[in-house]
């Protein structure tokens, strides 16, 4: 998996499959980014990434040298200490030493004389506004002004910390702009996901909110969370009203967590939930490899389409969901009938005993059933939050920064999100799906239109070999 971290000139160097990459150019359409290989006289290797995620998406040349483990490790522990360094009051000493505990002898070997880090200590320091020291809990924690503000442009500042729910074990935080209020509330289309890495010490994850507008989806609001509890999801969302009275939102793709899936119907009673099919992916291929069966999967191409056929139950019509269960009851071989089981009981709900209807099931199809979606043209996946969330972990840099950090680098990362948003709003197309995206879905669209003239099996199979299991 690719990285970035920041060369002794702090400037943005890609690491990936230990080798480091200096950055070169962008291509012509501003979409993608160029790396060189940082042994640049001697190696003639070059990749190319996305401009966003620095997803790698073409390699030239072979590298003519061995690879840099050690001094990637080095250089990750050096940015760590220059971070740590800017962040907090600690003593010089103790910022390396924090930083280099766990390190690994050979990383030990390759990184700078201790003399160097204390002056690159020294240096950060003096070039880094003084910040505030961590906060011991969120009873006393005091926001000084200067983190409570966003200037989106030279001599305009702005509110950034639109909420606090105040002092107390379960504070919560919502940063955003006002301005982008205006589009939650006349977006009736909305995706909610959270993510952990990046949550500073004293909250347990960021969720973020996003909403569709012109024809692309954006990052509304950042909250700083506690915990995950449905009352500290409910209070969110109460927060959010209370921030924009008139918020009316039709629907919500969200994961499968039942405590945010709760709290959104409590706060606004009408409103269609749909959970996100990565993440129901995601949890039946978990369940996968909780039977054993994921080498089989891996492995035996039939089986994997066998295997398959069960989550492609979320694209059969509902009222021909009990159908679809018989004929795979019926058909699948002895080994996949718990996993069928395991769907039924979580997705659908167990037959009663007398054979009329079923129990409550955990998730119920209306909130995970494609039909009607794909027949419309709706996201099938949270992937936009997931992509938003991801890009966020990128430019973050580290684990679980500290409150400073973690507001400054948001200003940051809002700043590229202001931008996307000009663009937008000046006639600039969003980013292209790509072609076997695009392919996969109309192939999908067909065998749904098609549902009526091919048999239950038929139909599952056929939509197996679109999918994939992450």
């Amino acid at each position: 998996m690719s990285k970035l971290i920041e060369s002794t000139h702090e400037r943005d160097v890609l690491v990936n499959n230990g080798y480091m990459y200096l950055f070169d150019a962008l291509s012509s359409d501003k979409k993608r980014r160029f790396w060189r290989c940082r042994n640049k006289n001697d190696c003639k290797a070059r990749v190319h990434t996305t401009v966003d995620d620095i997803e790698i998406i073409k390699s030239i040349n072979e590298h003519t040298h061995d690879s840099e483990a050690a001094k990637i490790e080095g250089n990750v522990a050096v940015n760590n200490i220059k971070r740590r360094a800017a962040d907090t009051t600690e003593s010089t000493s103790n910022v390396i030493n924090e930083c280099l505990a766990g390190l690994s002898e050979a990383a030990k070997g390759a990184i700078q004389s201790n003399y160097a880090l204390k002056k690159q200590v020294r240096r950060k320091r003096n070039n880094t506004q003084a910040v505030p020291e961590a906060p011991k809990d969120l009873t006393t924690l005091e926001i000084p002004d200067v983190y409570k503000m966003y200037s989106p442009s030279e001599g305009h500042v702005e509110q950034f910390l639109l909420a606090d729910s105040g002092p107390g074990t379960e504070r919560i935080l919502i940063f955003g702009r006002r301005r982008y209020l205006d589009i939650l509330r006349n977006s009736k289309t909305w995706l909610g996901d959270g993510t952990f890495k990046i949550s500073p010490p004293l909250f347990t994850q960021v969720y973020v909110i996003l909403a569709e507008y012109l024809n692309g989806v954006h990052p509304i609001i950042y909250a700083l969370l506690p915990d995950k509890f449905t009352k500290t999801y409910e209070k969110l969302f109460q927060m959010l009203i209370n921030l924009c009275p008139e918020l009316c939102p039709t629907s919500i793709s969200l994961d499968y967590e039942l405590a945010a899936i709760n709290a959104v119907k409590k706060n606004f009673p009408n409103i269609i939930i749909h959970g996100c099919f990565f993440h129901l992916t995601k949890n039946f291929k978990k369940k996968i490899g909780e039977l054993h069966l994921i080498s089989k999967y891996n492995n035996d191409a039939d089986f994997s389409i066998s295997v398959k056929m069960i989550i492609a139950i979320a694209f059969v019509c509902i009222n021909k969901i009990d159908i679809a269960i018989d004929a795979l009851a019926e058909n699948l071989p002895e080994e996949l009938q718990p996993l069928l089981e395991w769907f039924e009981d979580n997705y659908v709900g167990r037959l009663n005993r007398n054979g009329r209807g079923r129990r409550p099931a955990r998730f119920p199809p209306s909130i995970w059933n494609l039909n009607e979606r794909v027949l419309n043209g709706i996201h099938r996946t949270n992937n936009h939050a997931e992509a938003t969330n991801r890009r966020i972990n990128v430019e973050m840099g580290m684990v679980h920064p500290t409150l400073w950090s973690f507001i400054t680098c948001l200003r940051k990362i809002q700043a590229g999100r202001d931008t996307y948003l000009f663009q937008l709003e000046s006639g600039r197309s969003p980013p292209k799906k790509l072609k076997k995206y695009i392919d996969t879905d109309k192939r999908l669209l067909k065998i749904v239109q098609e549902s009526d003239t091919r048999d239950i099996l038929t139909y599952l199979r056929g939509v197996a070999h679109n999918i994939s299991l992450q």
